[in-house]
């Protein structure tokens, strides 16, 4: 005597293969995702750091001739009081 088998029975090791095979190649795009995002952050971090140091160059104003210098002492009246200066100060000199 036969036991009835049916129509759609899979062999339980092709299962098993197929439910690895699916868990590996989800962690693989997991590692590969996780490795984009990683190098787009340092992208970001290394164009911050870039922009930022050349938008502020340390900027001095003086406070008697209202110069725009980098020196520690004004050239043009030799004063030494001085205030940082961005060009993204809002309030200006």
């Amino acid at each position: 005597m036969n036991p009835k088998s049916s129509q759609n029975n899979m062999p339980r090791n092709v299962v098993i293969l197929a439910t690895i095979v699916t868990i590996l190649l989800a962690m693989f795009r997991l590692v590969l995702f996780l490795i984009l995002v990683w190098i787009a952050a340092i992208v970001f971090i290394i164009v911050y750091q870039y922009r930022s140091t050349r938008t502020s160059k340390g900027n001095f104003v003086c406070l008697d001739c209202a110069t725009l210098h980098q020196d520690s002492a004004c050239p043009k009246c030799g004063s030494r009081l001085k205030k940082i200066y961005s060009q993204s100060d809002k309030y200006g000199i």
